[in-house]
């Protein structure tokens, strides 16, 4: 059994570098906020080695620079597209053991290793995310009571841990107790990519089911008949995905289980009546905007006409099981939820699974539509915009 002590001795940092980064999207796990100034110091080995296990244990390359700065503890910051884990020597050579320490470690480096945001939309799915792979880690470590020290108890410095973000530590737990049993099931079958095969596993991970046959009423398209003829693995159809997705900014988007594939859902979101994205000020807002004029007869008319809110969202299937639709239609709440408490990242198991000549991905986008006059939203079946138009107009391009 593997135990790594980190030795901290203090002493003076000879050496520091400012560093070239605004903090304005990270999560700190102790602390209140990062410093505006921020410096790199000589980095302490002990840190950098523990950091290239957990990147071992998860089978994943650094998608981030490490740093030793003047954090209070360990911090994950995106700045742009440029991603940072920062550390505080003097912070971990008082962590009361190893355990501990590797946690704090492996919690931040999950949310860079699932190209979280920290964008306060989706904040409770990321963190509770980096928890599981918190749990996952802690497994693999070997740290036999490092689920009872860590996981399922508050941390011993005050105001860490549990208690330095906005959720109850009962999930939290939850989340790290089910990142350890998805690791410890991963093993038990000798082969990790096993553990999706069935509904049942995926839930226990934390991967929602999507329903398949899908909602009724959704337009589909299909962009890719046969996805291995340009993809080797589903985790790069995810790239290819994400990328798209990015460049139009639909950042929050959540992932759930389909059969021998995934389920990508975007945020709902508010569109014109032709069919492109509003503004960023109004796009995300969950009551109706319209399409405003600028001229008096415009204004006038929003006086005494009620105004609708057309909404959309685009589920893309990646998958070898095709099928009809459910037969049976869904609220906007209902869709709603394919986002909240969802992981907002595939899973490391399901991207390596390869793709066949069989897995095809397919778009489905579903419409809503509310008035101001009485804030009911309903699905818009009859009279929706056909899936590929819908693709055109948000400027989505595969």
């Amino acid at each position: 059994m593997f135990r790594l002590l980190f030795f901290f001795l203090p002493a003076l940092l000879p050496a520091q570098d400012l560093l070239d980064l605004v903090p304005r999207h990270y999560c700190q796990y102790w602390g209140d906020t990062l410093e505006t100034e921020l410096y790199r110091f000589e980095p302490n080995e002990s840190v950098p080695q523990a950091v290239q296990r957990i990147l071992g244990w998860a089978g994943c390359e650094a998608n981030f620079e490490l740093a030793q700065s003047n954090a209070s503890s360990v911090a994950a910051v995106l700045d742009g597209e440029r991603r940072y884990l920062l550390y505080s020597q003097y912070f971990f050579h008082h962590v009361p053991n190893p355990a501990e320490a590797y946690a704090l470690l492996a919690h931040e480096i999950g949310h860079h290793l699932n190209e979280h945001r920290f964008d306060s939309c989706c904040r409770r799915g990321e963190e509770l995310e980096a928890d599981r792979f918190m749990g996952h880690i802690l497994f693999r470590s070997n740290f036999s009571d490092s689920l009872q020290t860590v996981g399922m108890a508050d941390w011993r410095h005050e105001g860490a841990g549990f208690s330095g973000h906005p959720l109850p530590a009962r999930d939290r737990r939850a989340a790290i107790a089910q990142g350890w049993t998805h690791a410890e099931t991963a093993v038990r079958a000798r082969e990790s990519l096993a553990f999706y095969d069935n509904k049942s596993n995926a839930e226990m991970a934390g991967l929602k089911a999507f329903p398949w046959p899908p909602p009724a009423c959704a337009q589909r398209y299909t962009i890719l008949e046969n996805a291995s003829e340009r993809f080797a693995t589903l985790g790069d159809v995810n790239k290819w995905l994400r990328k798209a997705l990015d460049n139009r900014h639909y950042w929050s988007r959540s992932y759930h289980y389909l059969p021998n594939g995934f389920a990508l859902v975007t945020r709902l979101e508010q569109f014109n009546t032709d069919g492109t994205c509003m503004a960023e000020e109004q796009r995300w807002v969950d009551y109706p905007v319209g399409n405003l004029g600028t001229g008096i007869l415009d204004y006038l008319y929003t006086l005494f006409a009620p105004r609708i809110g057309y909404y959309r969202l685009f589920v893309f299937a990646v998958t070898d099981r095709a099928t009809g639709s459910s037969g049976t239609g869904i609220e906007r709440r209902q869709a709603q939820k394919w986002l909240d408490d969802a992981t907002s990242n595939l899973p490391f198991d399901i991207g390596k699974r390869l793709v066949s000549e069989r897995h095809f991905v397919e778009v489905l986008v579903y419409e809503f539509e509310t008035s101001d006059s009485n804030l009911r939203p309903k699905q818009r079946c009859s009279g929706a915009k056909p899936c590929r138009e819908h693709l055109e107009r948000a400027g989505l391009k595969f």
